[in-house]
């Protein structure tokens, strides 16, 4: 319908169907993973990595919103809490986040996300799990609103990261699973202050409430 009516949103093209703006997009999404059993107990080693990119053109400047990346969570990066990681560099202004610290539902049109996870096998039908997560979100074109926001050569400068470790309950029907993790790379941070190791103290509430992210969820995270 695109080629047919010759939409071009930037040219001031819109066109619509039945008088809806439709969307035109390329998205490739890439899901990598390896797991390696360590010995007869049971224990493994398991890695992923996710790949992504969406381009809107023609008929559209953005993704649909349905069709545009995530990241944070029990699934993803488990040091922040679900959808508020990114995209890029943006930091939300404080009267945005009513003093969480954190915006949700924060959308891109790329993805890069790596995980690795040492799973030992404890007693009965308990697991345990340490682990590492690190990736970020980013947009195709820069946003005024959301600065820091776009793709760019320093992308390995914008990327989160965070540790932790958690407990799977394999009830063989279905597996419980419990994760604690916190963050160690915060991208919305001004350059030279996104490590945040030193900052670790586990004393103190405050850290712990600003830090500490508990997920509890169904099944492995990959």
């Amino acid at each position: 319908m695109g080629i047919i009516t010759g939409a071009d949103t930037l040219a001031g093209k819109v066109r619509t169907i039945l008088g809806t703006p439709f969307n035109q997009y390329v998205k490739l999404d890439n899901d990598l993973r390896f797991y390696h059993r360590l010995g007869p107990a049971g224990s493994k080693i398991a890695a992923r990595l996710l790949v992504g990119a969406g381009i809107p053109y023609g008929n559209s400047t953005v993704m649909p919103y349905s069709q545009q990346f995530f990241i944070g969570g029990a699934n993803s990066l488990r040091g922040f809490s679900a959808r508020s990681l990114g995209p890029g560099a943006f930091n939300p202004a404080p009267a945005q986040t009513s003093g969480t610290q954190y915006l949700a539902d924060q959308s891109g049109d790329i993805r890069i996300e790596a995980n690795l996870e040492y799973r030992p096998k404890l007693f009965s039908i308990v697991e345990g799990a340490v682990f590492a997560d690190a990736g970020n979100i980013w947009l195709m074109r820069g946003n005024p609103l959301q600065p820091g926001s776009a793709f760019g050569k320093d992308f390995i400068k914008q990327m989160a990261a965070d540790v932790g470790v958690g407990l799977r309950f394999n009830l063989t029907v279905l597996v419980l699973r419990t994760d604690l993790a916190f963050p160690v790379i915060k991208p919305s941070l001004p350059a030279g202050q996104r490590i945040v190791i030193n900052q670790i103290d586990f004393r103190s509430a405050e850290w712990r409430g600003r830090n500490l992210i508990f997920n509890l969820a169904i099944g492995y995270p990959f």
